[in-house]
């Protein structure tokens, strides 16, 4: 039989079920932004200008041949940018701090030739949206923009607008630089098409994109009340985070027909070793990325059916390898080994789809140990940087769900209209509809915990201790208000709020 790489079945795995690939602890929030707004505007910008006058230096402070301050300083005065009366450091100064504006969310890598695959800028406009080729950061982004454009074409269309309008402080300093002739077509904007979970849609599926379209259409109206044109992307990048995150903790539940796992946000301050509630959403986090294991121990089977390999030759087959030519450790191998073997003897004597599930998750455990990188690993970064997750580094491999206050905005702004008010019970119900997410002190979660499998080591008082805290965060951030007989009102104000 064939020999089975590992790298190449993840590809077609991720290529086929999910639609993207996420396999690196390197995403940044700012990659995200940049996929879904390529995506949703439909192009991106090819001028050279804004890279060679912006971005100066890599990371070791070595200039591209060609991109020294004197080259730079004699195209702007050839192309009457500036005036010859600046002088040479002026012009020096200002490229360095373009760049620091540029690159603040460490998403600007400066290699020879300023390729756009390296770059992804923090700006807010269609004259910051580059081609993105070989760069898989931003492929999450494109797909969840693509989600976007399917089921919320309203939110998208406005998104374009905005950044269409490009009056936006970053884009009028570039001003003198900016040409409309450089743009190019983005035409793969409708990538989630030819996945199966939105082929033949299950409840499950249908309560995503349900999430997405009233999700995405509360953000709208709020935005629409927003003055601030970056700081409206800033939180409809929050909002493609978090669904994205949410798509991938659902997978089992889209293919394997297994229950969501809900987010437990934990708003108890305090450590897992002194909150049962961090306790639970620490469980709630493990929940979800055991969930994400066991939906690519199934996608691996499923690979391994259709590649028509048989049980006899799949017990009598070679250990698999990462890639073609790759050369592994005599310990890494002797480790691989000992694997497959024991896939073999697990799967001796079982029949049917258990033998491919036995190979299945011994390919996904190889590749844990053979990639630079995992879906988890993904998912983790992304909570990290964005907020969601903590602590937010990736020294503690027990994660929570314990969002930052622009998370928590971002949630009410997809959750509530402009100028409505709704009471506790409402914002519990819409937040579980719209992004799964439990806080609390109802019965209805309760229920919703105990269904998931969870085993729980808390009490409805410290549930409804919890949303207390957060209905607290909530008057803190002039949010909510606790009227004279008890009874929370939330609501969000018109555009000064």
């Amino acid at each position: 039989m064939e020999q089975i790489y590992l790298k190449m079945a993840r590809r077609e795995v991720d290529n086929k079920y999910v639609g993207f690939q996420p396999n690196s602890g390197s995403v940044k929030p700012v990659h995200i932004a940049s996929g879904a707004q390529r995506c949703i505007y439909g192009a991106y910008y090819r001028s050279k200008s804004i890279k060679e006058i912006a971005l100066v230096s890599d990371s070791k402070g070595m200039i591209p041949p060609g991109n020294e301050v004197e080259t730079i300083y004699g195209k702007l005065i050839e192309d009457k940018v500036i005036e010859d009366s600046i002088p040479l450091n002026s012009v020096d100064s200002m490229r360095n701090n373009m760049q620091r504006l540029l690159s603040v969310d460490k998403g600007v890598f400066v290699v020879s030739g300023l390729k756009d695959s390296m770059i992804s800028y923090s700006a807010g406009s269609k004259y910051f949206l580059t081609s993105g080729t070989g760069a898989p950061y931003e492929r999450g982004g494109e797909f969840i923009g693509s989600l976007i454009i399917g089921f919320c074409p309203k939110l998208a269309k406005y998104i374009k607008d905005l950044l269409d309008k490009a009056n936006d402080p970053i884009t009028l300093l570039f001003e003198p630089l900016l040409d409309d002739d450089a743009m190019e077509a983005f035409s793969d904007r409708e990538q989630y098409k030819d996945i199966p979970a939105f082929i033949d849609p299950n409840d499950f599926t249908s309560l995503f994109l349900d999430g997405i379209k009233n999700g995405g259409t509360c953000l709208l109206e709020n935005l629409r009340n927003h003055p601030n044109p970056l700081t409206q992307l800033r939180l409809f990048n929050f909002f493609c985070i978090f669904s994205l995150i949410r798509y991938m903790t659902l997978l089992e539940a889209f293919y394997c027909g297994e229950n969501i796992r809900p987010i437990l946000l934990d708003f108890s301050g305090a450590s897992p070793s002194n909150s049962s509630v961090a306790r639970a959403s620490e469980m709630s986090y493990t929940q979800i990325y055991k969930s994400i294991n066991r939906f690519y121990a199934w996608g691996y089977a499923n690979w391994l059916k259709d590649k028509k390999f048989s049980k006899k030759e799949l017990l009598q087959s070679d250990t698999p390898v990462y890639e073609s030519g790759r050369t592994v450790s005599k310990a890494n191998k002797e480790e691989l080994d000992v694997l497959w073997q024991l896939a073999k003897e697990r799967a001796h004597n079982l029949k049917g789809d258990k033998i491919y599930l036995a190979f299945g998750e011994t390919m996904y455990d190889m590749l844990a140990l053979e990639a630079s990188s995992h879906p988890v690993t993904y998912l983790r970064a992304l909570g990290n940087l964005s907020g969601i997750l903590y602590p937010p580094d990736s020294f503690h491999p027990n994660k929570r769900f314990a969002v930052s206050q622009d998370i928590v905005e971002m949630l009410l702004r997809c959750c509530i209209k402009p100028n409505e008010m709704i009471s506790g019970m409402d914002i519990r119900q819409r937040l579980w509809d719209r992004f799964g997410i439990i806080i609390g002190g109802s019965q209805l979660e309760m229920q919703i915990l105990q269904s998931s499998g969870m085993i729980l080591q808390i009490d409805e008082d410290a549930l409804e201790k919890n949303f207390s805290s957060f209905a607290a965060i909530l008057e803190s951030m002039d949010f909510a208000e606790q009227m004279a007989d008890g009874i929370l009102q939330i609501g969000l104000g018109g555009a000064g709020k």
